[in-house]
């Protein structure tokens, strides 16, 4: 057998696909037989390793090389371990039943005297450790982490993190060392050091207190990092260490961001100025540290001044060249604008001027950004703004999303009808096909709003004269006329406009338009027949009548038949007396304008808390969240359950007819109270018109659970019921405790427990809540005896038509299993 090296070139220098196969499988082969060799020595195993690397990096199958890699592990020879463990990351990992060979051998070297083969182990532990190995081999890296080599400390500071992540029980037998940890004089360990924290703050919730006691320590670190003088092996142009700074402030920002009494934010808040400050006019790791500052300021319980202070340094941000820079400031901004709105507001020509910019990603934030701060003071001017940008923009689904908010916050923010009209229709005539059903609805009951016939008449004969220069492929700008000619055509008809060019606009519209699918083909035919059966009634020449007639009969064979219906329907309508047409055909009634959603550009699912608020953010979330969060997906069957509970209750109440059950406070307990009234007819089946009452004092008052969630809308509690034996059976009081009398609607909770445990949730028996109400889910857990009872919960509701999701932890005190 060749060299890695022949082996490499024979692969490039393939002329094609199917020769680089041939290769490929020819060697392949000879590694598998070298491999069956008994007689094989490492020498040879290493180099035949290597190769197997290469083809791992090509993509092609290596597990026929796992337990050579173990073999290679076992050598004694430092080389030999080198390529053993590299191979060992790269094709094993945690799912695999033959890792538990590999404890034997990461046990032995991480008691080795070479600091080196320590590393080796080490570092592969940290990255293919599975929960199992985890307690087997955590006492070695505990022993490890009181190594007088900073060398090894830092990486088995590191591997323990990853440890608590595989096993969260670890955490009490790491935690006792941070407080020396961060008394290390060399960085690398403090960096270890601060992952750990993060680590051990997310993964054990009963930990936290403990950590608060570790920010004096970090603030320290921080003080001396950024008074004492030039440190060159730290440096980065004329920054200490800008990497430990950032680490130190996000340790600091994960402990605080649920603390809002703290006895260390004052200290805190007079350093995040005296970094800001020094930092201010320094590029580069500058930049990123005054980004982890403005971060800190808006997740920890800051004074308003300090937050405008993080504003106006993202402002700074957007007029830099750098792209990444402009892009992370545009980012933070959307996430904190809800706090410091006024702030955002003083640079708004600069978050204009970035929709302009040349890379798609910034012009979408710019794009959402400009949507967050229009109010009703400026949003004449930025609408001004985003109509040119949207005759310049290209992007399909940019110009969707302009059109829809651009609508939704006319809606909201204007109460002038003319202004609102004339906005939309421009619109139209720039982006008329890039507008859903909902913005045409919403455009055409805003123009059912108006009373004054003069401005309708005005709005109309300019669409008119739009179409008429030949927009006929804008789908929207075409519908909403064909709907005005229909309902209000007999304003508009005059020298200028006569009833002939109405017709002739029609027969134009309903021949040359060509639109982007079938559906706007078939809408703008049926909103074409019934306008010709409006005219009819309103148009006073007869052969033109006739025509329309025609156009509504030539219909009666189409191939789709709701057009078929109509035309059929309208044909007969057609031939009916004036009066009974009249009847029929008059105005439609203004209808209420629904409220539209505004949507998002970017997707951000992850929840992290910014003060005392959970917000929707993307950018300063943490793995071990977003594991949670993915978990809690998985648990959508409970959605689906409750939807299907709701839709059954309701199948009941229509079966029932006029049988009514009223209720003064609905509760879990609802069933048992009815059950006792034995002598009543169940639900009225032999008496319809019979109603069972449910008074308040039969009813079950709330039960005493320990609090674990509460942001004066909704808490939740849990009642421990039974404990023990590898069980937990729990209950979840969610009640309504919102001050204004609200209801809330929508309501779902999912659970998820840590992996070593299974979850039985049951469905949530009301999914409406109103004031003091409450409803109980029942939980069971199952696992090993002796772990913790630790729920991540994940809720969600709508309050005043506006979706919140909240997520927290529960952790029962003092209960195992």
């Amino acid at each position: 057998m060749g060299s890695l090296k022949t082996f490499i070139k024979s692969v490039r220098s393939s002329k094609t696909i199917a020769a680089e196969r041939a290769v490929i499988r020819k060697e392949s082969a000879k590694i598998r037989a070298s491999f069956r060799d008994v007689q094989l020595d490492n020498d040879k195993r290493r180099k035949n390793i290597q190769k197997l690397l290469y083809l791992y990096i090509l993509g092609e199958p290596t597990y026929f090389g796992q337990v050579e890699c173990l073999k290679l592990i076992a050598s004694s020879r430092f080389t030999d371990k080198r390529v053993g463990y590299m191979a060992t990351m790269l094709i094993l990992d945690e799912s695999q039943d033959i890792l538990t060979l590999l404890t034997n051998s990461l046990d032995i070297d991480m008691q080795s005297t070479n600091q080196y083969i320590v590393g080796l182990a080490l570092c592969t532990l940290g990255n293919i450790a599975s929960p199992e190995l985890a307690k087997d081999l955590y006492p070695q890296v505990e022993k490890l982490i009181k190594s007088q080599s900073s060398y090894i400390k830092k990486k088995a500071i590191l591997v323990a993190s990853k440890l608590i992540e595989k096993d969260p029980m670890l955490t009490e037998v790491y935690l006792p060392y941070l407080n020396d940890l961060l008394s290390d004089k060399y960085h690398s360990v403090l960096l270890g050091t601060c992952y750990l924290i993060n680590s051990i703050y997310y993964n054990d919730e009963t930990s936290h207190e403990t950590l608060k006691q570790l920010i004096p320590k970090l603030t320290t670190h921080i003080k001396l990092l950024i008074t004492t003088g030039y440190s060159p092996e730290y440096d980065v142009k004329g920054i200490p260490d800008p990497f430990l700074i950032v680490s130190l402030l996000k340790s600091i920002r994960i402990i605080l961001q649920n603390d809002s009494n703290s006895n260390h934010l004052e200290s805190i808040n007079d350093l995040l100025t005296q970094i800001c400050s020094k930092f201010e006019n320094i590029k580069g790791a500058g930049s990123a540290i005054l980004y982890e500052t403005v971060k800190t300021i808006f997740t920890i319980n800051s004074d308003s001044s300090l937050k405008v202070l993080g504003i106006n340094i993202l402002s700074k941000f957007l007029i830099q060249k750098e792209n990444n820079i402009r892009y992370v400031a545009l980012d933070t901004l959307l996430q904190v604008i809800e706090f410091e709105p006024l702030a955002v507001q003083r640079h708004r020509s600069t978050i204009v001027g970035c929709l302009h910019d040349g890379d798609i990603s910034i012009r979408r934030r710019a794009l959402e950004l400009t949507f967050g701060i229009m109010n009703q003071q400026n949003i004449k001017l930025l609408t001004k703004e985003l109509l040119n940008y949207l005759k310049k923009e290209d992007d399909e689904e940019l110009k969707f999303y302009i059109t829809t908010q651009l609508s939704i916050s006319c809606e909201k923010f204007n109460a002038n009808l003319e202004w609102t009209l004339e906005t939309m229709i421009s619109m139209l005539n720039i982006a008329g096909n890039y507008c859903n059903d909902n913005i045409l609805s919403s455009i055409l009951a805003t123009t059912m709003q108006v009373k004054n016939q003069n401005l309708i008449k005005k709005i109309l004969t300019d669409m008119i004269n739009t179409l008429k220069n030949g927009l006929f492929d804008q789908y929207g700008l075409s519908l909403v006329t064909i709907w005005c000619l229909g309902e209000y055509g007999d304003l508009i008809i005059s020298k200028e406009i006569s009833e002939s060019l109405i017709i002739d606009l029609i027969n134009s519209i309903l021949a040359v338009a060509n639109y982007s699918n079938d559906q706007q083909k078939v809408q703008i035919k049926i909103y074409i027949l019934t306008t010709c059966l409006k005219l009819s009634i309103k148009i006073q020449n007869a052969s033109l009548i006739e025509h329309l007639r025609k156009i509504i009969n030539e219909s009666k064979n189409d191939i789709n038949l709701e057009i078929q219906s109509r035309s059929i329907e309208y044909s007969k309508i057609f031939g009916e007396p004036i009066k009974i047409k009249k009847g029929l055909l008059e105005r439609m009634p203004a209808p209420l304008i629904r409220k539209h959603e505004g949507s998002s550009l970017l997707d951000r699912s992850h929840n992290v808390v910014i003060g005392n608020t959970i917000t929707n953010n993307s950018s300063i979330s943490n793995p071990t969240v977003d594991k949670g969060n993915i978990l809690l997906d998985l648990l959508g069957d409970d959605v689906v359950k409750s939807k299907e509970k709701d839709s059954a209750i309701d199948l009941l109440s229509d079966i029932f007819g006029n049988s009514t059950i009223n209720t003064k406070n609905n509760s879990p307990d609802i069933n048992s109270s009815i059950s006792n009234k034995k002598n009543d007819n169940i639900l009225g089946l032999f008496n319809n018109n019979q109603s069972i009452t449910v008074d308040k004092s039969i009813i079950n008052s709330e039960p005493t659970s320990i609090e674990a969630f509460n942001d004066e809308t909704i808490k939740v509690g849990f009642i421990e019921k039974d404990i023990g034996n590898g069980n937990a059976e729990l209950e979840a009081v969610v009640k309504n405790i919102n001050k204004d009398s609200n209801s809330i609607s929508n309501i779902v909770v999912l659970c998820a427990v840590p992996k070593h445990q299974k979850l039985q949730l049951s469905s949530i028996s009301k999914t409406v809540l109103t004031s003091n109400d409450f409803t109980i889910l029942n939980i069971k857990i199952t696992g090993n005896s002796g772990s913790k009872v630790k729920i991540r919960v994940k809720l969600s509701y709508v309050l005043n038509g506006s979706k919140v999701d909240r997520q927290f932890d529960f952790s029962a005190a003092n209960a195992l299993l």
